[in-house]
């Protein structure tokens, strides 16, 4: 698994290596040097593309861009400290800002774990200038813009973006936070229920439970020892001194203008951004700053440690933990992020592949798992099949064995400049990102990179640094690792850890050291690292920049295929898009779709090793399920596409699996499915909602059928899968017509699909009328004891008009909504409202999750707020109704900024029906058109006393569902139903 670059984490992106003769290598070498000085088709600025981008006075603004990327830079460093990067961008539909702060969980002191969080949720509950604990996150709502943060390791990050016109009258209140909050008295004990809320909603993440465990396990000086979310009693005002007095000198001390980084991006230019920044920021006070942060041992004592947890969930993990120095002054090398690259490979002599050969393994992580001033640690985990779990000894063994052959065989240059020609080119072909997104990379990046490095500084592999990447792998031995065995199979674990209640055990295991590093000396010779890249482009055809956006064009195909095609000219990218979705009979139902599901979790099983450097190459595929049949696409660069479509079909048309990969393959899926179960009770409710309007499978029922399907069914299942179908294929981007055809043709023909299909229709379901009692009710029954309530309010019909007075409806009830039962409520922490259509039929929901409220009282809030704002709504000013208006309408006419968007909504058109692509124009058009009047016909219709609407509740048996409720969805489902053709 290639790691991420991220400073905080990593991320597994699936699949493998093959190798090549050494004379191919040397061309394929040829090919990527030369790319470093060559210029591409299409564009003329590849020799500045190193250089700072030209700011709009004709200066250097001092950061270095992609040549795929138009946008102004300048970076400010304001008298206070407060370093700022600003991005002028006039093409843009949404404005943005990102701030953090050089302060985390890792700075929580001692006595008052989670303080550093609790903060960050105070500072948008009033300021000085704006004293009404919801004026900010109204006036982002009202003005088409959405608002968060969150708090890592040692940043806090605020961000938001909005419309245009209004990013400086949000960035006025945004700075305040920073200036003048007041962090009032009530808030501070409101909010400390919140934070409450929020832990004991994640009371059974397993990703925090085991987080727990390492705090009590690792060396008790080291931040990471410390709970990071807080809780009601972290967070209980204590004698002699009162926690908003603490939360004002934590604050004190730690936001300061010289530990905060700002990064803006607005259609005005650079010159008027600083402006606006400067006038506002430049008022945040610069304070003492605390010590420095200095590395700390992970452990108390020499390792190796093993660990042994008992997971929530049934899953089976086998990690390896090995501390490092802090890594950020390697940003230009990234000796640990090419360690876990070659750890990550999942080639076809990788250990991941020997793993899986053997029965014993499902998937491979490696990369840092965090870093930060403090220390750094790489983390290699391998996922287990419970026989795996019973040879784990062998399993380490191989681990130790893998990590030897990459000591011994990685340290070459060559392998090193293919990782930076591929991390060069995505730089060079970079997408353009939504304002929102981008702002808070760069505020995060100002942080680990020069300013001049904020966009190309994690994309960089300068120079192969043999001595700092066996630095590295000197680390990655059996004395220095800290290991972790999570399994529901450990037996009585006698320890538990305070907050989550996590069973785990610890024991020293030094005495094994020496016979695992003369596992790793007898490395076996089935492992090995792979050899240069196959899929490597060769060529980069790069689409027109800045031209028209015409739609797709209907190309004549034979038979039953129906093929669209888009020839990019206004992105200047390489890139290109395939999709294809398979109309296939024997998928459907609730047996063909668990049939369907394992055909193509085998077949990507299979392809796993093969097609993992197409993935690293810039290339990518999907086989998914939809309730019709199939969905295969692939995308990335052009140039190897057709390769990579060709092995993908292979694996569908031809499956290669054996009954052992049958076997291990089947009990992943079941149990991916039956761990839905252990999701949040709102994520449960949330589910409820197709399977009771579609008539989709439960993933529940999935899994029961699964269970019966045999090797013998699912050979006769995939020999008849593909015969009788029909194919809706689209392609986008610098690919032509023909082209188009002929990947479409290979589908066809490869798959062998040949005869029509039968008329099939996409059904949902039409609630009936009811009355407000008893209510329309489906109960779900969680392992969790938070209990959820949702409500889905489904429109009268399914046109645009409807679509548009429910779009605008809920903008108007979304700020108050949350404002009302979450933060003066204090009804839990999962509490909101959103738009909720199912292909044409518009529809809303309403959903709480509370710790402490049962489901009739939740309920009956939810039903005062919303039939209360009816009378609210008439009595709105136009101005507030033209403000939702607009806000709705920016959000459908925000043009996109990328190929992927692009087709994202060309592919949205054709699942609605749409062939002349303007779905979006003709809905913001009927919401131009929707006026005061509509608006209060609609909400007393939908809200009134005869309303199409559903309750899901989600609530453990000893908890009063409420007495009015109907469990029996037939009675209230069938009342009809809309159909459209697939």
């Amino acid at each position: 698994m290639n790691p991420s670059i991220a400073r905080t984490g990593l991320v597994r992106i699936g699949l493998a290596r093959t190798g090549q003769g050494r004379a191919t290598w040397t061309w394929l070498l040829w090919c990527w040097l030369a790319l470093w000085v060559a210029p591409v088709a299409a564009e003329s600025d590849e020799e500045s593309w190193w250089r700072p981008a030209p700011a709009a006075d004709g200066g250097m603004a001092g950061i270095l861009r992609s040549p795929a990327d138009a946008r102004q830079y300048r970076y400010v460093r304001l008298d206070n400290g407060l370093q700022v990067v600003l991005v002028s961008d006039p093409q843009a539909d949404r404005s943005a800002a990102a701030l953090s702060v050089a302060v985390g969980s890792f700075d929580n002191p001692d006595a008052r774990p989670g303080l550093a969080h609790f903060l960050e949720h105070m500072l948008f509950l009033g300021t000085e200038k704006y004293p009404a604990p919801g004026a900010y996150q109204a006036f982002i709502s009202d003005h088409g813009g959405s608002h968060n943060a969150y708090t890592s390791l040692e940043r806090t990050t605020y961000f938001f973006d909005i419309e245009p016109p209004h990013l400086e009258a949000a960035l006025d209140r945004f700075a305040q936070f920073f200036i003048a909050p007041l962090f009032d008295g009530e808030y501070v004990t409101r909010e400390r229920n919140a934070v409450d809320a929020e832990y004991r909603l994640k009371l059974r993440d397993d990703g925090r439970r085991q987080g727990d465990v390492m705090a009590q396990v690792i060396n008790p000086a080291h931040p990471l020892s410390k709970f990071s979310v807080g809780n009601a009693e972290t967070l209980a005002d204590r004698e002699g001194g009162s926690l908003r007095d603490e939360l004002l000198a934590f604050y004190r001390q730690y936001y300061s203008a010289d530990r905060m980084t700002l990064a803006v991006s607005g259609k005005d230019s650079l010159d008027a951004l600083e402006r606006m920044v400067g006038a506002r920021f430049g008022e945040i006070s610069r304070r003492s700053p605390p010590p420095a942060a200095k590395p700390v041992p992970l452990l108390a004592e020499e390792g190796p440690l093993l660990v042994k947890i008992e997971p929530d969930r049934e899953r089976r993990e086998l990690s390896l933990l090995f501390e490092l120095p802090p890594q950020a002054a390697h940003w230009q090398t990234k000796p640990a992020f090419f360690v876990a690259h070659l750890l990550g490979d999942e080639g076809e002599r990788s250990l991941l592949a020997e793993l899986k050969r053997r029965g014993w393994g499902e998937y491979l992580d490696a990369g840092l798992g965090y870093d930060s001033d403090r220390g750094a640690a790489l983390a290699l985990t391998v996922g287990l099949t419970p026989a795996g779990l019973a040879e784990r000894e062998t399993v380490l063994g191989l681990i130790w064995q893998w990590i030897a052959r990459v000591r011994t065989d990685g340290l070459t240059d060559w392998r090193y400049r293919e990782l930076a020609a591929l991390q060069h080119v995505d730089f060079r072909f970079l997408d353009q990102s939504a304002p929102g997104e981008q702002v808070v990379g760069i505020a995060e990046a100002l942080h680990d990179y020069p300013p001049a490095e904020v966009l190309r500084g994690p994309y960089v592999l300068e120079r192969f640094a043999a001595a700092q990447v066996m630095e590295v792998l000197d680390r990655l031995r059996p004395e220095h690792a800290l290991i972790l065995l999570v399994a529901p199979e450990l037996g009585e674990l006698p320890n538990r850890s305070p907050y989550y209640q996590t069973p785990y055990q610890v024991e020293r295991v030094g005495r094994q050291v020496a016979a695992w590093e003369q596992s790793a000396r007898d490395a076996a010779a089935t492992l090995g690292l792979p050899g240069p890249n196959p899929y490597l482009p060769r060529h980069f055809p790069v689409s027109e920049r800045g031209g028209p956006a015409d739609p797709p064009q209907r190309l004549d195909a034979p038979g039953n295929l129906e093929l669209w095609h888009y020839a990019d000219r206004r992105f200047g990218t390489p890139r290109a898009v395939f999709s294809a979705r398979l109309l296939l009979p024997p998928a459907t139902g609730t047996r063909g779709a668990a049939l369907t599901a394992l055909h193509l979790a085998l077949a990507h099983d299979q392809l796993s090793a093969e097609v993992y450097p197409a993935l690293l190459a810039g290339l990518d595929f999907h086989v998914s399920p939809w309730d019709g049949g199939i969905e295969l696409g692939l995308g990335g660069y052009t140039d190897r596409q057709p390769l990579l479509l060709a092995r993908v079909l292979g694996a569908l048309a031809e499956p290669g699996w054996n009954d052992a990969a049958f076997a291990r393959i089947r009990a992943q899926l079941l149990r991916e499915w039956r761990n839905q179960s252990r999701d949040w009770p709102i994520r449960q409710a949330m589910a409820e909602l197709s399977p009771l309007l579609r008539e989709v499978p439960r993933s529940s029922e999935l899994a029961t059928e699964l269970e019966s399907v045999s090797p013998v069914e699912l050979r006769s299942f995939e020999k008849t899968l593909y015969r009788r179908g029909a194919v809706k294929a689209y392609a986008g981007g610098v690919v032509a017509a023909a082209d188009a055809r002929d990947l479409a043709a290979m589908a066809m023909d490869r798959l062998g699909m040949a005869s029509s299909p039968p008329e099939y229709f996409y059904r949902v379901k039409q609630l009936p009328a009811v009355s407000v009692s008893p209510r329309a009710q489906v109960e779900v029954t969680p392992e969790q004891k938070d209990t959820a309530v949702l409500w889905y309010v489904q429109g009268g019909e399914d046109s645009l008009a409807e679509r548009a007075r429910v779009a605008l409806l809920q903008q108007l009830l979304d700020a108050p909504f949350y404002t009302t039962l979450r933060t003066e409520r204090q009804l839990g922490y999962v509490v909101g409202s959103r738009i909720l259509p199912f292909r044409l039929v518009p529809g809303m929901i309403f959903y709480i999750q509370s710790p402490q409220a049962g489901p009739t009282h939740l309920a009956g809030e939810i039903e005062q707020f919303v039939t209360g704002h009816c009378a609210v709504q008439e009595a709105m000013q136009p101005g507030e109704i033209a403000r939702a208006r607009q806000a709705v309408i920016a959000r459908l006419e925000e043009q996109p900024k990328n190929l992927d968007e692009q087709v994202a909504r060309h592919r949205e058109s054709l699942a609605l029906g749409d062939r002349s692509f303007d779905f979006r124009a003709r809905l913001a058009a009927a919401v131009r058109s929707t006026d005061a009047t509509d608006l209060t016909e609609t909400c007393r219709r939908l809200f009134g006393e005869q309303r199409r609407g559903l309750w899901v509740i989600a609530a453990q048996a000893d908890v009063d569902a409420g007495a009015d409720g109907d469990a029996d969805a037939d009675a209230w489902v069938a009342d009809g139903e809309f159909r459209y053709p697939w």
